[in-house]
């Protein structure tokens, strides 16, 4: 029997008929109903069925032999997404992790809180949790114990990963939480890692966005980094670090009595942490933590204030303050900030104790750019003479000294240009004396309302007000008749009327026009004949003699 020839390959093997757009869609019309769980999405061929009939895809490929469209089965869909990295186990694999490094130890801790092992602290000592009593269909029972549950407080260092532990009461609080900060910042004689770090990185929550640990991280420098929510990975360090406590720490207290107090679950975890960070070895490091921690030098190495002091910056909220000049007052000092960019004249800006160096400087909040903190500039305290002038001031009449120009000013001379449409302040400065128009007159500022694209409106359909129409007759209105005693106006007002009349006809009123008037209306001059009157008062008067020929008449 003849060996069977192999198919042929076609020749569009390897090539997808549906695009990678359409199958983007499929994909995430099923990704979008699918449970939190990862389970109850829509099947494809429902989803390929919807977006077929809304028009959004075709999902269909042409037949080379008849040319019609003809629709893609759904196992060609699917080959398809997966091609294409749209399909559910590629959706479902986690990111992958970035990697972080630290320059030296004290550059970045972790903190983090967690429920303790040993779970609260009764009467007669600490209680672990007993599932037959503790469970989700038992909420009272946590509510009865929730004053003493148990919670550590563990923080790294994550360049050497010496770590330290501190336990406390209740639940995770900014008290709490400061609590715990401010005993690994101290020098403890049973402890290694200590000082302020640069850096603190910690879970988003309540805790943290307080106004008592906001006061606290700025008036010790301290730049917090908030993960985001539900990415535990970002300070992994110090999630390993809890399993470490858990399992060499609190493991051991099941072989001893009770702890009774906090102060004695402290002073344990205290002589634990100093012999764990000297005698483990740091897979990453090569070294014991202790050893990684003391490679720090002086210059990285920030020591702390005493616990005293740290607890007043934690309830200590920042001063608001005016800028007058280039200087703030803090608390009876002065303060220069010209130095600090972005700030005007006149402006408020939050202020703080600076932690390192007191009465020799503070901090001045300012906000940072888009995806950073508020950033601190230090403003030093200025020296005054013995007449409370300060140091660096002009002497009047022998020295002139000028404040740098502010970004108001440049900001504020840079639009003048730019309106003016000149390159240099003198020649806007000439313009604005000018008056020229902004812009050279060029913006039109109605053209937006005469080119907007405004429909006619339609006449609206309406009904006829139900109301009575009063029926309106026009009522003739006589002149009322002159009062005769206006009829004529006397000697005095008609030389009132005639005298502008006469002058603006080129005439001047003279005694006599006042006698002849008088004379030829002795009753008074009707008012319909004062420019008449006027008239003839210019022309010469008529002699008495007439010339008759042959003699006199």
């Amino acid at each position: 029997m003849a060996a069977m020839k192999p198919r042929k390959r076609r020749a569009d093997a390897g090539a997808f008929a549906l695009s990678r757009d359409e199958a983007c869609s499929i994909a995430a019309l099923v990704e979008e109903t699918r449970r939190l769980t990862g389970t109850g999405a829509l099947p494809v061929e429902d989803a390929v069925e919807i977006l077929r009939s809304n028009g959004r895809i075709n999902a269909a490929r042409v037949d080379e032999a008849t040319g019609e469209w003809r629709a893609l089965s759904t196992s060609a869909i699917c080959r398809a997404i997966r091609h294409y990295g749209f399909h559910r186990e590629a959706l479902s694999a986690p990111s992958p992790a970035a990697r972080l490094s630290s320059p030296h130890p004290n550059h970045l801790w972790q903190i983090d809180a967690s429920v303790s092992r040993q779970f609260y602290l009764a009467d007669d000592g600490t209680q672990q949790m007993d599932k037959r009593v503790y469970y989700r269909g038992k909420p009272g029972n946590f509510e009865r114990i929730a004053d003493r549950r148990l919670w550590r407080y563990v923080v790294t260092d994550h360049a050497s990963g010496c770590l330290e532990l501190f336990y406390v009461q209740g639940a995770e609080s900014s008290a709490n939480l400061l609590a715990a900060l401010m005993h690994t910042m101290t020098q403890r004689p049973t402890g290694t890692m200590h000082g302020i770090p640069k850096m603190l990185m910690m879970d988003p929550g309540s805790a943290v966005t307080a106004g008592m640990t906001r006061n606290f991280l700025e008036a010790t420098g301290i730049e917090p980094i908030v993960n985001e929510v539900g990415n535990a990975r970002a300070k992994g360090q110090v999630e390993n670090a809890h399993y470490l406590v858990e399992t060499h720490f609190e493991a051991r207290l099941k072989l001893q009595a009770p702890v009774t107090s906090l102060e004695e679950i402290n002073r344990l975890a205290q002589e634990w942490a100093r012999g764990y960070n000297a005698t483990r070895t740091h897979s990453r490091t090569g070294m014991t933590r202790r050893d990684g921690w003391l490679r720090i030098t002086s210059d990285q190495l920030v020591l702390a204030p005493a616990l005293d002091v740290l607890r007043q910056f934690a309830a200590t909220p920042p001063k608001p303050c005016t800028v007058r000049d280039g200087f703030i007052r803090f608390k009876g000092g002065l303060y220069d900030v010209r130095g600090v960019p972005g700030l005007i004249n006149g402006q408020r800006v939050n202020v703080i104790a600076n932690a390192l160096a007191a009465g020799d400087s503070v901090r001045v909040l300012m906000p940072g750019e888009a995806d950073r903190q508020v950033v601190h500039y230090l403003a030093a305290r200025v020296s005054t003479n013995a007449w409370g002038f300060v140091e660096t001031a002009a002497e009047v009449g022998a020295e002139f000294k000028s404040l740098p120009e502010t970004p108001a000013d440049a900001a504020r001379k840079e639009l003048d240009r730019v309106a003016m449409e000149v390159r240099t302040d003198a020649e806007a400065a000439a313009a604005r004396k000018s008056k020229r128009l902004a812009f050279g007159g060029k913006v039109d500022p109605m053209k937006p309302l005469r080119d907007a694209p405004v429909a006619p409106a339609l006449p609206r359909a309406g009904r006829a007000a139900d109301v009575e129409v009063p029926v309106v007759v026009a009522q003739r209105i006589e002149p009322a008749p002159v009062r005769a005693e206006l009829a004529a106006l006397g000697h005095y007002d008609a030389a009132t009327r005639l005298k502008p009349m006469v002058e603006r006809a080129g005439g001047t009123w003279t005694p006599d026009m006042y006698a002849r008037t008088a004379q030829r209306w002795p009753e008074g001059l009707p008012v319909d004949e004062v420019e008449t009157w006027a008239v003839e008062l210019l022309a010469p008067p008529r002699s008495g003699l007439r010339v008759v020929q042959g003699g006199a008449a």
